[in-house]
């Protein structure tokens, strides 16, 4: 298996609550930087499309990895990665929404969040 515009598409739906066409903008902007790979150099994404891979990587969809290398001037050079990484999206595109049922912290009672009173005495 591996990942594709749709699985891809499907998954920025569900992530980032939007519509059939943006999502498949986005996913075939961003499988043109992977093509066949399942990772990329940072260098390669221009400002805009780095900006939208961080909005991935927060919905969970991209990863980012880094290594350092020796130079042969004896400095440090870090390159960058991007990961996508297709159990991600499965992840993503398997999760179960329980509709019709509200989370679990909106139903306790508000003594629930509450400190107990503290008794101050005066002397």
């Amino acid at each position: 298996m591996s990942v594709t515009i749709d699985k891809l598409s499907k998954a920025l739906q569900k992530c980032l609550k939007i519509g059939q066409d943006e999502s498949s903008q986005i996913s075939q902007r961003v499988m043109n930087y992977f093509g066949f790979e399942n990772f990329i150099v940072d260098n390669a994404l221009d400002q805009p499309d780095r900006q939208l891979f961080y909005r991935l990587h927060d919905a969970g969809l991209l990863r980012t990895s880094w290594e350092t290398i020796l130079l042969l001037s004896g400095k440090h050079w870090r390159i960058f990665y991007w990961e996508l990484n297709e159990s991600d999206l499965e992840r993503v595109l398997t999760e179960v929404e329980e509709l019709g049922h509200e989370p679990l912290y909106n139903s306790l009672p508000d003594e629930y969040w509450g400190r107990p009173e503290e008794t101050h005495t005066h002397t």
